[in-house]
């Protein structure tokens, strides 16, 4: 997450409204989860934020998780990047029921997330990460996410803002590229950065990387830990890794904007810019909400687990604004993954046509 005091930036309606999402919708009747290893919350603070921004106040609620291993030390940390995912959904989504399932960090992510499906929540956004290169597959947390996918969760998790080596500081990376975790599981939705610019009073958008001064890139890449998923290969999905040639789960999935310049919300009632993909997963957790309350409306079922559907109707129509210029390398020798025609390893199949997606999802039975 990436954090600067100023003015300009879009708002988080702005930014929905700029990717066509079906704002006639307002999460009525979605409970959306939000899992949070940061610092205390203060519902006070969030809701002079949300009457900065105009927008009522949505119904939000907090869950400790194995509240006694979180420490004073946690409690005291900025929970900033709580604000970010809250105020994102709650203002795309101001009739949810959104909770925020609050753990230790980093043990209590498998915990919160299990809660956050046992409570029957329809999506679950997880702005949280960590390289592959330091740990090896957490078997609980996969046994986790893959409960939530037989149990019809959508699970969105952002790709990381460490650019290609999923590192902040790339002086101590170890020169090769890598992803971070739980975005490459097979059961969820990862979610990478875009960047917003303007040419001719036109707007169009970039791979996310700021990485040159200090102010991250995208995660995306290829898996180490996890082979290629078969929905990935029946959409013709084979990107090799740069490190080994090997083929492997790609991430991210889908993408959105990310770079610091682009979001804007409130923090202690004061106007800040902010980004990275902790913005995206939220972004996108919010659409399936809508979409799964339209979904609600015609009797139909939530989406659910949505990388089969989606790859497939991606790879055979026009749902995506195709991310083509630019690419997730974390200094510029640096191995990284640059962005091609149709899907890549740093934007995936792009950002978000709202109303061809709202289409398309809705209808599937």
């Amino acid at each position: 997450m990436m954090v600067k005091e100023t003015s300009p930036g879009l708002l988080p309606m702005q930014i929905a409204k700029h990717y066509g999402f079906p704002l006639q919708y307002t999460g009525k009747e979605q409970s959306i989860a939000i899992i949070s290893l940061g610092g205390e919350i203060n519902m006070d603070e969030l809701k002079k934020d949300f009457q900065a921004m105009r927008v009522p106040m949505p119904d939000i609620k907090v869950v400790l998780v194995e509240p006694e291993s979180i420490t004073t030390e946690q409690n005291q940390m900025p929970s900033g990047e709580t604000h970010l995912d809250v105020e994102v959904i709650g203002s795309i989504c101001p009739e949810a029921k959104i909770t925020i399932y609050r753990g230790p960090n980093p043990s209590g992510l498998a915990a919160a997330v299990k809660k956050a499906v046992a409570d029957k929540n329809s999506v679950i956004s997880i702005s949280w990460g960590a390289s592959e290169i330091y740990s090896d597959q957490n078997s609980e947390m996969e046994s986790v996410l893959e409960n939530a996918k037989k149990e019809g969760v959508t699970v969105c998790v952002s790709a990381g803002d460490g650019g290609s080596s999923d590192s902040r500081n790339v002086a101590d990376a170890d020169g090769k590229a890598h992803v971070g975790y739980p975005a490459s599981s097979h059961h969820v939705l990862a979610c990478g950065g875009t960047e917003l610019l303007m040419k001719n009073g036109e707007r169009s958008e970039v791979v996310w990387n700021n990485s040159n001064i200090g102010r991250g890139a995208t995660g995306g890449g290829v898996s180490h830990l996890f082979g290629l998923p078969s929905w990935q290969s029946s959409a013709g999905i084979k990107i090799p890794s740069i490190n080994t040639g090997k083929i492997g789960r790609v991430i991210p999935d889908v993408a959105g904007l990310a770079a610091g310049g682009d979001w804007k919300i409130y923090q202690s009632d004061k106007a800040v810019l902010i980004g990275g993909t902790s913005a995206v997963a939220p972004l996108w957790a919010s659409l399936i909400a809508l979409i799964n309350e339209a979904r609600a409306e015609s009797g139909k079922s939530q989406l659910g687990f949505v990388n089969e559907r989606l790859y497939d109707l991606a790879a055979n129509g026009d749902l995506f604004t195709d991310i083509t210029i630019g690419n997730n390398k974390s200094a510029p020798n640096y191995p990284g993954y640059d962005a091609t025609s149709g899907f890549d390893a740093c934007s995936g199949w792009g950002t978000p046509i709202g109303s061809k997606l709202f289409e398309a999802l809705t209808k599937l039975e």
